[in-house]
């Protein structure tokens, strides 16, 4: 029905319109700069590629580009990349090593909803709703890990496969409101890690140390926990790791890739090398014992 990215026809997603029917500085050369990545990725795309892009533009960008980051990538390292169907949306296999990638994009929610994230106030006051924007993201990592069991069940990933969730939260409100030294908002939603915080000396009033105060789980409107500790839980031993990113289609000045974040899963049953995936900054944590009481270490 269709062959290029941006096509006539009805379209539900404002992004696809706009790139689409507009022309100005800014929607040329992103329009243009998905046009490259679709020459690239329709050898991979399933069927109902371009009919879905055009109502979420985003989620489906995203598996684009994730895909073509991941291709050049794996060239260079000798990997071979597929998109099979059924199963997750990548493979890299290489030396007999298989590596599963699912690609995943953390919303707002349904507006209106009490653990939904609102559009911030347009004259910018308001609190920043920080514990919403992690419960997005540990919501979106849930039911990616829900889908993995499925297909280990099924059959199609085994359970000596790695798999890794690439998570975008360039849909989400607030994504540019961290602290410098902060670390991303992902993260916290599998390590137990709250509010930044500045340590200061009582007597001299200057900065002595950096940390993130513990935070081992959010409590929901309905009251109900959720925890932010499964990095440190036997539970998720299927993630290998988590791949961060808020990638969207503004970034066609940046090369493929350039925003990446990989945080390592000390529990995976399959860990993999910072090789496997391409990255700009690794997290990992060191477990210490002592006393009976488990204390985690993130190292950048």
């Amino acid at each position: 029905m269709y062959d290029r990215l941006f096509s006539a026809g009805e379209a539900g997603d404002p992004t696809y319109v706009n790139l689409r029917d507009l022309k100005n500085e800014w929607t040329e050369p992103a329009k243009e700069f998905a046009e490259s990545l679709w020459d690239r990725f329709r050898r991979f795309a399933d069927p109902h590629f371009l009919i879905e892009i055009r109502r979420d533009f985003h989620s489906r960008f995203w598996e684009m580009y994730l895909t073509c980051a991941l291709e050049e990538f794996a060239n260079k390292q000798g990997s071979i990349l597929s998109c099979p169907k059924p199963g997750p949306d990548i493979l890299l296999e290489n030396d007999g090593k298989r590596v599963w990638v699912e690609a995943v994009v953390a919303t707002n929610g349904i507006p209106g909803r009490p653990d939904s994230v609102a559009e911030p106030n347009p004259d910018g006051s308001g609190k920043i709703p920080d514990e919403k924007i992690v419960l997005r993201y540990a919501n979106a990592i849930s039911e990616k890990y829900r889908k993995y069991q499925r297909y280990l069940k099924g059959g199609i990933i085994h359970k000596d496969d790695a798999f890794v969730i690439a998570i975008n939260g360039a849909a989400l409100s607030y994504k540019w409101t961290q602290a410098e030294n902060d670390v991303p908002r992902f993260l916290k939603a599998v390590y137990p890690l709250g509010v930044y915080q500045l340590l200061l000396d009582r007597r001299t009033r200057k900065i002595i140390g950096r940390q993130n105060e513990p935070r081992f789980n959010i409590v929901k409107a309905s009251k109900a926990n959720v925890a932010t500790t499964s990095f440190l839980e036997r539970r998720s031993r299927g993630i290998s790791a988590i791949l961060g990113s808020s990638t969207d289609i503004m970034s066609y000045r940046q090369v493929l890739g350039y925003d990446f974040e990989l945080a390592h899963n000390p529990k995976s049953r399959s860990p993999i090398t910072d090789s496997v995936i391409p990255a700009n900054k690794a997290w990992r944590t060191v477990l210490n014992e002592t006393g009976g009481d488990l204390t985690s270490h993130i190292l950048a």
